[in-house]
């Protein structure tokens, strides 16, 4: 008998998120590209033990065919693999809808198939909340469920392959998505605070307290506005962490040309500032300390960034508010800067879960609406 198993996921300009219900979430970026054809030199290379003998999925280097209604939507090196691998890089238009989105949708799949493949599952019937900008949910919110959420049911299988024998399956992970619930980034994020595991509300919530939540992605930026549990007021901004980090990158190009083979793409100063300290690898085998030139960039971002959200909540609290609640992979690095240009006028609550604020809070979302419904 196949489980019902509750999956939130997020599918961000940047990164995808996943978390199964009382896991640890994981998250991996929402890139695609093509594998490539193999090439028959008319030689075995067998004896020089070239191939990997490994038959586990490494969700670094996903190659994956995922076939849906019977239907293969493709087969795509995902996350890493496609940053490192490919023949041709497949990053998402930020500025398409994100339920039309086809990158998305193919790395939300993934995502759902590699959380089971992670715990040895198959043939689980799933129900999936997903994370929406704040107002592209709102602006359809009347028939979203129905128009944007029946097309993603069905059956969904998920075949892995040996990035070095593209032609050899060494896993297949099979779910039916059964129920899908949308619920919106930056409310979600509002539940995340508001709300107790039993599904009741936190008492300071029930008084008018104003809180903002400040969400920061890599594509846009979604600002909520509550009066206790009433949301009075929403926007999403169009832009984001990937206009700092075109920034950057042009930046280094200019000044740096004769160190480097290509301009730097998105991804890879993202990497360069999450993993690498800032510094970034060149020609022979040298670097460049990036952070004074990514200092500069973030500080900028966050000073246009203080004078929207003044500006929004001038609107909404004339000015004011009890606190303000950033959330987003995006505040994880930008705290310290938007702290610097609001701390003296906003309580200003630091992230504690970052880019995963989003799906955790959808959780509670659920949580609640499963409270509300059994009084």
């Amino acid at each position: 008998m196949k489980n019902k198993v509750r999956i939130y996921v997020d599918g961000g300009n940047r990164l995808t998120k996943v978390m199964e219900e009382a896991k640890k979430p994981f998250s991996f970026p929402t890139i695609i590209s093509e594998p490539g054809m193999e090439l028959d030199y008319g030689a075995s290379f067998d004896l020089f033990d070239l191939q990997s003998k490994s038959q586990e999925v490494d969700f670094d280097h996903m190659l994956v065919e995922i076939i849906k209604d019977g239907e293969s939507l493709g087969k795509k090196l995902v996350g890493k693999a496609a940053e490192n691998k490919g023949v041709l890089i497949r990053d998402r238009n930020r500025y398409e809808k994100k339920y039309n989105d086809e990158v998305i949708k193919f790395c939300i799949l993934t995502g759902i198939a590699s959380n089971f493949a992670k715990y040895d599952k198959s043939h689980q019937s799933v129900d999936i909340t997903i994370n929406q900008p704040l107002v592209e949910y709102v602006s359809n919110k009347k028939d979203f469920s129905n128009s944007h959420g029946e097309p993603l049911k069905g059956n969904v299988k998920v075949l892995y392959y040996n990035t070095n024998n593209t032609s050899e399956v060494i896993k297949d992970v099979v779910f039916d998505i059964e129920s899908v619930t949308f619920c919106p980034e930056g409310i979600a994020t509002f539940f995340h605070y508001s709300v107790n595991e039993t599904g009741t509300i936190k008492d300071e919530y029930t008084t008018n307290k104003k809180t903002i939540v400040f969400d920061i992605g890599s594509g846009q930026i979604n600002v909520a506005a509550f009066n206790g549990l009433k949301a009075v007021g929403v926007n999403t901004f169009e832009k984001g962490m990937l206009d700092c980090y075109e920034k950057v990158s042009m930046i280094l190009f200019n000044n740096f040309r004769e160190k480097l083979d290509r301009k730097p793409y998105t991804y890879d100063i993202d990497n360069m500032i999450r993993y690498n300290d800032k510094i970034l690898k060149v020609k022979k085998g040298k670097t460049i300390d990036t952070t004074p030139i990514v200092n500069d960039v973030f500080d900028g971002f966050a000073y246009e960034l203080s004078k929207d959200f003044r500006e929004f909540v001038k609107t909404k609290f004339i000015g004011n508010c009890d606190q303000v609640i950033f959330s987003g992979g995006g505040s994880e690095l930008l705290f310290d800067y938007l702290n610097n240009y609001l701390g003296n006028d906003f309580y200003c609550v630091k992230p504690d879960t970052a880019e995963y604020h989003n799906i955790i809070g959808s959780m509670y979302y659920r949580i609640y609406k499963d409270a509300a419904n059994n009084l």
